[in-house]
């Protein structure tokens, strides 16, 4: 997949899409942008967490409580 293949999407839209993964194997934590992803659904060792707008979501978490940014980050990691 490249950026041609997505002429439907804006650049900004296309760059703020965001990928959580887990290793399946030690619970590493990886965030692959688009292009990225397309390699971790591959591979049976990456679980797929959440796909997020990244630029709300981490606005949406400054803007919040600790209590509150622990709990979307736990409901993320679940």
């Amino acid at each position: 997949m490249s950026r041609e293949t997505l002429p439907y999407m804006t650049d900004e839209q296309f760059g703020s899409v965001a990928f959580v993964y887990r290793s399946r194997k030690g619970g590493c934590i990886k965030v692959a942008n688009l292009l990225e992803a397309k390699d971790y659904d591959k591979k049976p060792e990456w679980e797929h967490l959440a796909s997020l707008d990244a630029h709300r979501w981490i606005e949406t978490l400054l803007r919040s409580s600790q209590k509150q940014q622990r709990e979307q980050i736990n409901r993320i990691l679940k």
